[in-house]
C-alpha cells in the first residue's frame, strides 16, 4: 500500500513541473546584466626540475634559497640528454656540397630551457564604446604589479650552425681542446659548441587592464561579433 501511495505522489508532483524555454531577441539580451570573473594562474616550464618532477609544487623552495641553499631552485637545467632539449631550423633548406655528399646546413639552439610564472591575473566582462558609439562588450584582462611575470633562467647555452648528410642537428662536439690540443679553460671544458648563448632572469612587472574585442561589431544583425 505505501508504495502505491509513494507511486501516487511522484505521477502528482511531476504532473504539476512545468518548464519552458522562452527565446530572447537582441533588445532584450542587452538587458541582462550580471557580475562576475575569475582570477588566473600560469605557469609555463621547459627543461627544468619543476617539469620534471610533478612532484613540486612550486617553481622554488623560498625557505632553502633565504637560507643560502641554490637547490630550492627547481628551475636549473634538467634535461635527460642534450640532444634532446634543442630547437633546429634549416632555412630554405641550405645544402654544402663537400666532394660527392650533401650535406644539409642547420641553425641549432642548444640547451632550450625556461620557466615563466605569473601568480595572479584576472579575466572578466567589460563594455566599451565602439566605433559606432555604441556599448559593447568586451573581455577584460588585468594585470596586478604586485603579481610579476617572473622568468626564471630562459634561453639557450649556445647557437651553432651545423652540418652533416643526414641530422647535423644531433652532432655532439664538446668544448675539450683547442689550437694543437691545448685544454680548454675550465669555464667552456665539455661545454657544447657554438657562437653565443642567452639567459633571462628576472620579474616583469605589469598593472592594467587589457581589453579585446571585436572592430566590426556594431551589435547589428549583420555584424560580426
Amino acid at each position: 500500500m505505501l508504495n502505491k501511495i509513494s507511486i501516487a505522489m511522484v505521477l502528482l508532483l511531476s504532473g504539476t513541473v512545468h518548464a519552458e524555454l522562452m527565446n530572447l531577441d537582441n533588445a532584450q539580451l542587452l538587458d541582462v546584466t550580471g557580475q562576475g570573473g575569475v582570477d588566473l594562474s600560469w605557469t609555463l616550464s621547459l627543461n627544468h626540475q619543476y617539469a620534471n618532477d610533478m612532484s613540486k609544487k612550486q617553481i622554488s623552495d623560498l625557505t632553502l634559497i633565504n637560507a643560502g641553499n641554490p637547490s630550492g631552485a627547481y628551475y636549473q637545467y634538467d634535461c635527460v640528454a642534450n640532444v634532446l632539449c634543442r630547437f633546429a631550423f634549416s632555412p630554405n633548406n641550405h645544402v654544402e656540397k663537400v666532394g660527392n655528399i650533401d650535406n644539409k646546413k642547420w641553425l641549432v639552439f642548444k640547451q632550450i630551457q625556461g620557466t615563466i610564472q605569473i601568480d595572479k591575473f584576472s579575466l572578466d566582462g567589460s563594455t566599451i564604446i565602439n566605433k559606432d558609439g555604441n556599448p559593447q562588450t568586451a573581455i577584460n584582462l588585468t594585470f596586478y604589479d604586485n603579481k610579476p611575470l617572473k622568468i626564471r633562467n630562459l634561453g639557450f647555452s649556445s647557437l651553432a650552425v651545423e652540418s652533416n648528410a643526414e641530422e647535423g642537428y644531433l652532432n655532439k662536439s664538446t668544448y675539450t681542446t683547442y689550437d694543437n690540443n691545448k685544454v680548454v679553460p675550465a669555464f667552456d671544458q665539455g661545454a657544447e659548441t657554438g657562437f653565443m648563448g642567452v639567459n633571462v632572469h628576472g620579474n616583469l612587472h605589469m598593472s592594467g587592464n587589457l581589453k579585446i574585442f571585436s572592430y566590426n561589431c556594431s551589435g547589428t544583425a549583420g555584424s560580426r561579433c
